[in-house]
């Protein structure tokens, strides 16, 4: 059986739609670009000693997220609060790419697994 819907009915549902069709845009731009979401429990932070920066590692929630990071102090953007130390929850974008390289003889290279962090948060 068909139903009228009422003038107000249709816009919300238009608005809704439109919200809906946003949300997937944004994404699409956000894997486009090549930057990602990740989030957990930072476990280690190890200051590079030979270049700028420290090696975050992460346990993830959900676990795709664990892994290391490099955090860029000054270039990193921080949203509410920035304190990146052991077991403070993390929330953040990611870029691929990164290098944390390590005092010796010569530098050596620390991993980063998964990238360099663009925007980060903490509790």
């Amino acid at each position: 059986m068909y139903m009228k819907h009422s003038l107000k009915e249709r816009k919300v549902l238009i608005f809704s739609i439109l919200i809906l069709i946003g949300f997937f845009v944004s994404f699409s731009v956000v894997f486009a670009t090549g930057i990602s979401w990740f989030g957990g429990k930072i476990t280690t932070v190890t200051t590079c000693t030979c270049s700028t920066g420290s090696q975050v590692t992460i346990i993830g929630y959900p676990a795709i997220f664990s892994g290391t990071y490099l955090y860029m102090p000054g270039t990193t953007q921080i949203k509410h609060k920035g304190n990146v130390v052991s077991n403070k929850l993390i929330l953040g974008k990611y870029s691929p790419g990164g290098t944390c390289m390590m005092a010796g003889d010569p530098c050596t290279s620390l991993p980063i697994s998964k990238g360099t962090m663009n925007t980060i948060g903490t509790n």
